[in-house]
């Protein structure tokens, strides 16, 4: 069971940090006083998190009480909205409060949301610095339609531990990726970073590493001569589908030490060109239309290596992989392999449990900025 009290401001009013701490202190005091089971504040991080438009920051309230489940924490919203307005920032208090099976407790987590509108870097800033948690760690989830951090911001990024992003929300990938692997390599270690959208596409990373597992498929990896990834032109989810499909290309490329060379564009086709230890290497990324439409799930991954071919498409419930394996002088193998297919909330949760660099993504992120 999951429970949101409402409680502190009644309605959003200007930002000031006092009043703000005032208003936590009076609504866990209420909290207390009112609930029908006892009421544990809890907090092990902080979570700084940016939306740049009212409607993507809509169900923010929702992810965050998922998301304070399993890791209980102070959330912060920054909900900035491009406005031509005086600048401004109102405040409001709540808490996402959860049955615990095992206490009989309300395990209860705070957000605080700050709206702002025009211009408010500075000041947002100086209201956000004083609420984080002194002594815990503190993640910031960039959840904006690009990477392109204020100036501004820098005092933020100064006590950030952890960045969050998602690659898939990116309205221009080419130029996000390279102002985010430019400020990875800034931050020389600081700062870890995590990509949604690269925990997203998890299960098909799974899926292709396992088919490389026998010895006898393995040398093939050496052999490949073209990649090709299809997926649905008419998708609601497309830019997700853009996104993966770029990210991996460059896992596959990367890992076996391909050199980007040139990339070329004709309609809904892409076409990159990669030099390998062999050869050359083509990667094509094809968005075709779905029969009936495939509700933003159907996706292809084709590998076709010299004397072998394997190839791995998503069906449109979106849960379920039909893999191929045909090798020359063997019968053809084929299965079934269920993946799963989790939230922004339940991908969130898990990174805000990690520990530690994720170099093989950083690796990735390196060459998929130069593909996009």
């Amino acid at each position: 069971m999951s429970d949101t009290l409402e409680l502190g401001f009644a309605e959003p009013r200007p930002a000031d940090v006092a009043e703000i701490e005032a208003a936590i202190a009076a609504m866990w005091r209420s909290a207390g006083e009112g609930a029908d089971s006892p009421v544990t504040r809890a907090t092990a991080l902080t979570l700084l998190v940016y939306v740049d438009s009212p409607e993507a920051g809509e169900d923010i309230s929702n992810l965050i009480a998922e998301v304070a489940r399993e890791n209980p924490c102070r959330a912060i919203v920054m909900l900035v909205e491009q406005a031509d307005s005086p600048v401004g920032i109102t405040a409001s208090v709540s808490a996402h409060c959860h049955l615990s099976a095992e206490s009989g407790k309300q395990v209860c987590s705070e957000q605080i949301t700050l709206r702002t509108r025009g211009a408010a870097g500075p000041e947002l800033v100086s209201v956000v610095l004083p609420l984080t948690l002194s002594g815990l760690p503190i993640y910031l989830w960039w959840r904006a339609g690009n990477f392109a951090i204020p100036e501004a911001f820098n005092p933020i990024l100064r006590v950030t531990d952890h960045l969050v992003v998602d690659s898939a929300r990116f309205r221009q990938p080419g130029a996000d990726l390279h102002r985010l692997a430019a400020s990875l390599a800034g931050w020389a270690g600081r700062v870890r970073l995590s990509d949604l959208n690269w925990a997203r596409a998890t299960p098909w990373r799974e899926v292709v590493a396992q088919s490389f597992d026998s010895p006898t498929r393995l040398p093939f990896l050496d052999r490949v001569r073209e990649l090709r990834i299809e997926y649905e032109v008419q998708s609601t989810r497309l830019a997700i589908q853009r996104a993966e499909s770029l990210l991996l290309s460059a896992w596959f490329a990367s890992r076996l030490g391909w050199s980007f060379q040139r990339a070329e564009a004709l309609g809904e086709e892409r076409t990159l060109h990669f030099h390998a230890g062999r050869g050359e290497v083509k990667v094509t990324w094809v968005a075709k239309e779905v029969a009936g439409g495939g509700c933003g799930h159907c996706f292809s991954f084709i590998i076709a290596a010299e004397g072998a071919r394997f190839a791995y498409s998503r069906g449109t419930d979106g849960k379920v992989v039909q893999t191929l394996a045909e090798v020359e002088g063997l019968p053809p193998m084929s299965r079934t392999v269920r993946i799963e297919v989790r939230s922004d909330a339940e991908l969130l949760s898990d990174e805000l449990m990690l520990s530690g660099h994720d170099v093989v993504y950083e690796q990735v992120l390196s060459l998929a900025e130069k593909m996009a």
